[in-house]
Protein backbone atom coordinates (compact mmCIF):
# COMPACT_ATOMS: atom_id res chain seq x y z
CA UNK A 1 0.00 0.00 0.00
CA UNK A 2 2.99 2.74 1.04
CA UNK A 3 4.72 1.28 -1.94
CA UNK A 4 1.68 2.19 -4.53
CA UNK A 5 0.76 5.31 -2.39
CA UNK A 6 4.58 6.58 -3.12
CA UNK A 7 4.12 5.58 -7.06
CA UNK A 8 1.67 8.38 -7.40
CA UNK A 9 4.75 11.01 -5.90
CA UNK A 10 3.21 10.72 -2.53
CA UNK A 11 5.98 11.04 0.53
CA UNK A 12 4.50 8.60 3.43
CA UNK A 13 4.17 8.39 6.77
CA UNK A 14 3.38 4.52 7.94
CA UNK A 15 3.90 3.89 11.46
CA UNK A 16 1.63 1.36 12.05
CA UNK A 17 0.34 -1.93 10.40
CA UNK A 18 -2.15 -1.02 7.58
CA UNK A 19 -1.91 3.15 8.30
CA UNK A 20 -0.39 5.14 5.86
CA UNK A 21 -0.78 9.46 6.16
CA UNK A 22 0.64 11.97 3.40
CA UNK A 23 0.66 15.34 2.65
CA UNK A 24 -1.89 16.36 -0.27
CA UNK A 25 0.13 19.74 -1.18
CA UNK A 26 2.08 19.12 -3.97
CA UNK A 27 -0.05 16.34 -5.31
CA UNK A 28 -3.12 18.71 -6.55
CA UNK A 29 -1.20 19.85 -9.41
CA UNK A 30 -0.70 16.66 -11.24
CA UNK A 31 -4.01 15.05 -10.69
CA UNK A 32 -7.00 17.60 -11.24
CA UNK A 33 -5.75 20.99 -9.15
CA UNK A 34 -8.17 19.11 -6.37
CA UNK A 35 -8.08 17.01 -2.96
CA UNK A 36 -10.60 15.01 -4.45
CA UNK A 37 -8.51 14.19 -7.74
CA UNK A 38 -5.46 12.97 -5.57
CA UNK A 39 -8.00 10.83 -3.41
CA UNK A 40 -9.13 8.95 -6.27
CA UNK A 41 -5.91 8.41 -7.46
CA UNK A 42 -4.85 7.48 -4.03
CA UNK A 43 -7.83 4.86 -4.04
CA UNK A 44 -6.94 3.66 -7.84
CA UNK A 45 -3.28 3.06 -6.64
CA UNK A 46 -4.19 0.86 -3.70
CA UNK A 47 -7.10 -0.58 -4.83
CA UNK A 48 -10.42 -1.35 -3.22
CA UNK A 49 -11.88 -1.93 0.46
CA UNK A 50 -9.13 0.76 2.03
CA UNK A 51 -10.47 3.62 3.69
CA UNK A 52 -9.64 6.98 2.52
CA UNK A 53 -10.41 10.13 3.77
CA UNK A 54 -8.38 14.17 3.71
CA UNK A 55 -8.31 16.12 6.89
CA UNK A 56 -6.37 19.17 8.49
CA UNK A 57 -4.53 16.33 10.88
CA UNK A 58 -3.64 12.89 10.96
CA UNK A 59 -6.07 13.04 14.07
CA UNK A 60 -9.16 14.83 11.68
CA UNK A 61 -8.17 12.04 8.72
CA UNK A 62 -8.59 9.24 10.89
CA UNK A 63 -11.68 10.33 11.78
CA UNK A 64 -12.90 11.24 8.44
CA UNK A 65 -11.82 7.48 7.35
CA UNK A 66 -13.59 5.64 9.85
CA UNK A 67 -17.40 5.05 10.41
CA UNK A 68 -17.75 6.76 13.97
CA UNK A 69 -21.00 8.04 15.28
CA UNK A 70 -21.80 11.95 15.79
CA UNK A 71 -21.07 13.24 17.99
CA UNK A 72 -17.31 11.60 17.83
CA UNK A 73 -16.98 9.52 21.44
CA UNK A 74 -14.22 9.89 23.34
CA UNK A 75 -12.37 6.29 22.68
CA UNK A 76 -11.76 7.88 19.39
CA UNK A 77 -8.70 8.86 20.86
CA UNK A 78 -7.32 5.54 21.95
CA UNK A 79 -6.07 4.26 18.90
CA UNK A 80 -3.95 7.47 18.36
CA UNK A 81 -2.39 8.32 21.35
CA UNK A 82 1.66 7.26 22.06
CA UNK A 83 0.87 4.82 24.98
CA UNK A 84 -0.01 1.83 25.78
CA UNK A 85 -3.03 0.02 24.92
CA UNK A 86 -4.11 0.00 28.71
CA UNK A 87 -2.75 3.28 29.13
CA UNK A 88 -5.37 4.76 26.81
CA UNK A 89 -8.09 2.92 28.18
CA UNK A 90 -8.03 3.81 31.34
CA UNK A 91 -7.80 7.75 30.39
CA UNK A 92 -10.89 7.51 28.27
CA UNK A 93 -12.69 5.42 30.89
CA UNK A 94 -12.08 8.22 33.71
CA UNK A 95 -13.02 10.67 30.49
CA UNK A 96 -16.11 8.65 30.90
CA UNK A 97 -16.82 8.90 34.58
CA UNK A 98 -16.72 12.80 34.79
CA UNK A 99 -19.35 12.54 32.23
CA UNK A 100 -17.39 13.43 29.50
CA UNK A 101 -18.61 11.30 26.57
CA UNK A 102 -17.55 13.30 23.24
CA UNK A 103 -14.17 14.69 21.83
CA UNK A 104 -16.45 17.95 21.61
CA UNK A 105 -17.04 17.92 25.25
CA UNK A 106 -13.36 17.29 25.97
CA UNK A 107 -11.92 20.20 23.29
CA UNK A 108 -14.06 22.57 25.65
CA UNK A 109 -12.39 21.88 28.65
CA UNK A 110 -9.28 24.15 29.93
CA UNK A 111 -5.90 22.65 28.96
CA UNK A 112 -4.24 23.51 32.52
CA UNK A 113 -7.18 21.88 34.18
CA UNK A 114 -6.67 18.75 31.59
CA UNK A 115 -2.87 18.47 32.61
CA UNK A 116 -3.82 18.90 36.28
CA UNK A 117 -6.30 16.44 36.20
CA UNK A 118 -4.68 13.78 33.30
CA UNK A 119 -1.16 14.53 33.52
CA UNK A 120 0.43 14.44 30.17
CA UNK A 121 -1.41 12.04 28.01
CA UNK A 122 -4.27 14.36 28.41
CA UNK A 123 -2.57 17.21 27.29
CA UNK A 124 -1.51 14.84 23.87
CA UNK A 125 -5.02 13.83 23.86
CA UNK A 126 -6.29 17.37 24.36
CA UNK A 127 -3.59 18.82 21.60
CA UNK A 128 -5.18 15.98 19.28
CA UNK A 129 -9.09 17.45 19.77
CA UNK A 130 -7.70 20.85 18.85
CA UNK A 131 -5.58 20.03 15.91
CA UNK A 132 -1.90 20.01 16.94
CA UNK A 133 0.22 17.81 15.88
CA UNK A 134 3.95 17.53 14.60
CA UNK A 135 4.70 17.73 10.94
CA UNK A 136 4.69 13.97 9.25
CA UNK A 137 7.79 12.24 9.26
CA UNK A 138 7.78 10.56 5.82
CA UNK A 139 9.84 6.98 5.21
CA UNK A 140 12.88 7.10 2.99
CA UNK A 141 12.35 4.94 0.29
CA UNK A 142 14.08 2.07 0.09
CA UNK A 143 14.49 1.49 -3.69
CA UNK A 144 17.16 3.17 -5.30
CA UNK A 145 17.64 4.19 -8.74
CA UNK A 146 20.99 5.23 -9.39
CA UNK A 147 23.36 4.93 -12.60
CA UNK A 148 27.44 5.58 -12.77
CA UNK A 149 29.32 4.98 -15.65
CA UNK A 150 33.24 5.78 -15.96
CA UNK A 151 35.39 8.44 -17.80
CA UNK A 152 38.13 8.14 -19.45
CA UNK A 153 41.29 10.41 -18.74
CA UNK A 154 40.79 13.79 -20.53
CA UNK A 155 36.68 13.46 -21.19
CA UNK A 156 35.17 17.41 -21.88
CA UNK A 157 32.98 18.95 -23.89
CA UNK A 158 31.07 17.33 -26.49
CA UNK A 159 32.28 14.16 -24.99
CA UNK A 160 30.87 15.14 -21.53
CA UNK A 161 27.80 15.63 -23.09
CA UNK A 162 27.72 12.59 -24.42
CA UNK A 163 28.42 10.54 -21.59
CA UNK A 164 25.86 12.50 -19.53
CA UNK A 165 23.20 11.37 -22.76
CA UNK A 166 24.24 7.79 -22.18
CA UNK A 167 23.65 8.12 -18.33
CA UNK A 168 20.12 9.49 -18.67
CA UNK A 169 19.38 6.79 -20.97
CA UNK A 170 20.89 3.94 -18.56
CA UNK A 171 18.65 5.34 -15.69
CA UNK A 172 15.32 5.92 -17.65
CA UNK A 173 15.83 2.16 -18.71
CA UNK A 174 16.08 0.69 -15.53
CA UNK A 175 13.25 -1.94 -14.95
CA UNK A 176 12.81 -0.85 -11.10
CA UNK A 177 11.73 2.33 -12.99
CA UNK A 178 8.61 0.88 -13.58
CA UNK A 179 7.33 3.63 -15.99
CA UNK A 180 7.09 6.30 -13.32
CA UNK A 181 8.12 9.85 -14.00
CA UNK A 182 11.11 11.31 -12.36
CA UNK A 183 10.71 14.25 -9.66
CA UNK A 184 14.49 15.18 -9.10
CA UNK A 185 17.83 14.06 -10.05
CA UNK A 186 21.05 14.29 -7.99
CA UNK A 187 23.93 14.87 -10.33
CA UNK A 188 27.35 13.67 -9.18
CA UNK A 189 31.04 13.10 -10.33
CA UNK A 190 33.86 11.27 -9.21
CA UNK A 191 37.18 13.75 -9.23
CA UNK A 192 40.29 12.78 -10.50
CA UNK A 193 41.82 14.96 -8.35
CA UNK A 194 40.42 13.18 -5.29
CA UNK A 195 36.98 13.85 -3.47
CA UNK A 196 33.32 13.92 -4.94
CA UNK A 197 30.94 16.31 -6.37
CA UNK A 198 27.06 16.60 -6.42
CA UNK A 199 24.73 18.83 -7.39
CA UNK A 200 20.62 18.57 -6.82
CA UNK A 201 18.56 19.47 -9.71
CA UNK A 202 14.52 19.50 -9.40
CA UNK A 203 12.08 19.47 -12.35
CA UNK A 204 9.26 21.83 -12.80
CA UNK A 205 7.10 18.99 -13.46
CA UNK A 206 7.42 15.45 -13.68
CA UNK A 207 8.98 13.70 -16.91
CA UNK A 208 10.58 11.00 -17.89
CA UNK A 209 11.69 12.80 -20.91
CA UNK A 210 15.38 12.14 -21.74
CA UNK A 211 15.56 15.35 -23.95
CA UNK A 212 13.72 17.53 -20.42
CA UNK A 213 16.20 16.02 -18.36
CA UNK A 214 18.93 16.00 -20.94
CA UNK A 215 18.20 20.19 -20.78
CA UNK A 216 18.09 20.70 -17.40
CA UNK A 217 21.45 18.61 -16.46
CA UNK A 218 23.59 19.84 -19.32
CA UNK A 219 23.85 22.73 -17.85
CA UNK A 220 25.16 22.24 -14.41
CA UNK A 221 28.14 19.91 -15.82
CA UNK A 222 29.61 23.48 -16.25
CA UNK A 223 29.53 23.48 -12.49
CA UNK A 224 32.08 20.56 -12.20
CA UNK A 225 35.09 21.74 -10.09
CA UNK A 226 37.70 20.07 -11.99
CA UNK A 227 38.14 16.71 -14.67
CA UNK A 228 35.78 13.83 -13.10
CA UNK A 229 36.69 9.90 -13.42
CA UNK A 230 33.01 9.36 -13.27
CA UNK A 231 29.67 10.26 -13.37
CA UNK A 232 26.79 9.41 -11.30
CA UNK A 233 23.37 10.11 -11.46
CA UNK A 234 20.24 9.43 -8.50
CA UNK A 235 16.75 9.81 -8.78
CA UNK A 236 14.92 11.91 -6.22
CA UNK A 237 11.89 10.74 -5.57
CA UNK A 238 9.68 9.13 -8.44
CA UNK A 239 5.84 10.59 -9.36
CA UNK A 240 3.10 8.95 -11.44
CA UNK A 241 3.46 6.99 -14.74
CA UNK A 242 4.56 8.77 -17.69
CA UNK A 243 1.34 7.45 -19.22
CA UNK A 244 -0.73 9.71 -17.06
CA UNK A 245 1.52 13.17 -18.07
CA UNK A 246 -0.44 15.47 -20.25
CA UNK A 247 0.34 14.65 -24.06
CA UNK A 248 -0.16 16.92 -26.99
CA UNK A 249 -1.29 14.98 -30.24
CA UNK A 250 0.14 16.09 -33.54
CA UNK A 251 -0.36 14.87 -36.67
CA UNK A 252 -1.84 11.32 -35.06
CA UNK A 253 1.85 10.52 -34.30
CA UNK A 254 1.39 10.22 -30.51
CA UNK A 255 -1.11 7.25 -30.39
CA UNK A 256 1.97 5.28 -32.46
CA UNK A 257 5.18 6.45 -30.27
CA UNK A 258 2.52 5.25 -26.82
CA UNK A 259 2.53 2.06 -28.65
CA UNK A 260 5.89 1.51 -29.23
CA UNK A 261 6.87 3.10 -26.15
CA UNK A 262 4.94 0.06 -24.52
CA UNK A 263 6.63 -2.32 -26.59
CA UNK A 264 10.16 -1.46 -25.49
CA UNK A 265 8.89 -1.11 -21.72
CA UNK A 266 7.36 -4.51 -21.90
CA UNK A 267 10.99 -6.26 -24.17
CA UNK A 268 12.65 -4.51 -21.23
CA UNK A 269 10.45 -5.49 -18.36
CA UNK A 270 10.85 -9.30 -19.60
CA UNK A 271 14.74 -9.22 -21.14
CA UNK A 272 16.35 -6.51 -18.85
CA UNK A 273 17.52 -3.09 -19.36
CA UNK A 274 19.95 -4.00 -22.16
CA UNK A 275 17.71 -5.87 -24.16
CA UNK A 276 16.94 -2.62 -26.80
CA UNK A 277 20.19 -0.38 -27.74
CA UNK A 278 21.17 2.14 -29.97
CA UNK A 279 23.84 3.29 -31.16
CA UNK A 280 25.36 6.85 -29.69
CA UNK A 281 28.11 8.41 -31.44
CA UNK A 282 30.88 9.74 -28.67
CA UNK A 283 34.28 10.84 -30.27
CA UNK A 284 34.81 9.86 -34.18
CA UNK A 285 37.93 12.12 -34.34
CA UNK A 286 39.37 9.68 -31.56
CA UNK A 287 41.93 7.09 -33.04
CA UNK A 288 41.15 4.84 -30.67
CA UNK A 289 38.03 2.74 -32.38
CA UNK A 290 36.44 2.16 -28.95
CA UNK A 291 36.01 5.93 -28.62
CA UNK A 292 34.11 6.27 -31.83
CA UNK A 293 30.62 5.18 -30.55
CA UNK A 294 28.78 3.72 -27.58
CA UNK A 295 25.47 0.98 -27.17
CA UNK A 296 23.23 2.69 -24.94
CA UNK A 297 19.47 1.78 -23.98
CA UNK A 298 16.85 2.79 -26.37
CA UNK A 299 14.18 5.48 -25.21
CA UNK A 300 11.01 4.31 -24.13
CA UNK A 301 9.66 7.37 -26.34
Amino acid sequence: MVGALESLGAAVESERPGEAFFALDGLRGLYGGSSAGVLVAAREAVGEGKALAAGRTRFAAFLAAGEWPRPVPVAALEPRLRCSEREAKALVEALRCLGIESLSAFARLSADHVADRFGPLGAEALRLCHGEEESLRPRVPHEELVEEIELPEGTAGRQLDRALELLVDRLLAVPQRLGRTLLGLRLGARLAAGGSWSVEQGLGRPSASPKVLRGVLAPRLEELPGPATALRLRAVGLGPPARDQLELSVGGSEPRRRRLGAAVREVRAVQGAEALLKILPVDSASRVPERWAMLTPYPEL
